[in-house]
């Protein structure tokens, strides 16, 4: 019982300083995709949706490519920052596939 004590006593400064963490700075591209008017009507939103899926999906292409160069490379790998903003917007307007329930 006495070593349960003591492991909580060191992991939960470790769980409170992930949740108290500085937020993460937008980069232009997520600023200019949060820029885009959320869809009003459902033909908006849907039309947002096939648009978005679009650039998703080449954006993942690009993804892979840079991904397989830096492999190849032994470069380190970047953080994809374009591909999680769309896949956010994607979530955020409830798009099939994308939603977390869909």
């Amino acid at each position: 019982m006495n070593a349960l004590r003591i492991a909580a006593l060191l992991v939960a400064p470790l769980i409170l300083s992930g949740c108290f963490s500085t937020p993460k700075e937008k980069t232009e591209y997520e600023k200019q995709i949060d820029g885009v008017p959320m869809p009003i009507t459902e033909a908006e939103r849907l039309e947002q949706c096939r648009t978005f899926k679009l650039a998703a999906d080449r954006q993942q292409a690009e993804d892979f490519v840079q991904y397989a160069l830096r492999s190849k490379m032994g470069a380190s790998d970047s953080e994809y920052t374009k591909t999680q903003a769309i896949r956010h917007r994607l979530r955020a307007m409830k798009c099939l596939g994308y939603g977390w329930f869909s």
